[in-house]
């Protein structure tokens, strides 16, 4: 049984970067869950054209890079995503909201904070929740 990382790891760990094979194995693992290579090949490799050592190879890079967690099967590995498609992408926004000047980011925010409210008011309702939280967590460190 695959035994989940938490996001502080994560938001700990530096982001690797991918390549566009790395992101489509994840991506597919992110959609349809745990897989072994062979599989993998089957479901991305083939229609790329590429050998099942390819995706050997891919996933393993994934593994080390702390993107995928494995397990033994059979004689095999199952791989499976370490981290949710929503935490990656949280942890890839604040990377990139990290490295803007100071008026950037309030525009960044700003955008975010609309874009959340014309989605759904719970979403605003959670993301009102979680800056309590982060403030709260703050002022406790501080």
């Amino acid at each position: 049984m695959f035994e989940a990382r938490d996001s502080a790891t994560l938001a700990m760990m530096e982001l690797p970067l991918l390549g566009d094979l790395e992101l489509a194995v994840i991506e597919h693992l992110w959609a349809v869950g745990a897989r072994d290579a062979k599989t993998l090949h089957v479901e991305v490799g083939e229609a790329r054209g590429i050998t099942l050592n390819t995706i050997q190879s891919t996933v393993e890079r994934l593994h080390r890079k702390q993107l995928v967690m494995r397990e033994k099967f059979g004689h095999a590995y199952r791989y499976a995503p370490a981290f949710s498609r929503a935490e990656w992408r949280a942890r890839v926004m604040a990377e990139a909201a990290g490295d803007l000047d100071d008026a950037q980011a309030q525009g960044v925010l700003a955008a975010f904070v609309d874009l959340v409210a014309r989605a759904d008011r719970r979403q605003l309702d959670r993301l009102a929740e979680l800056v309590s939280a982060a403030r709260t967590r703050r002022n406790r460190g501080a």
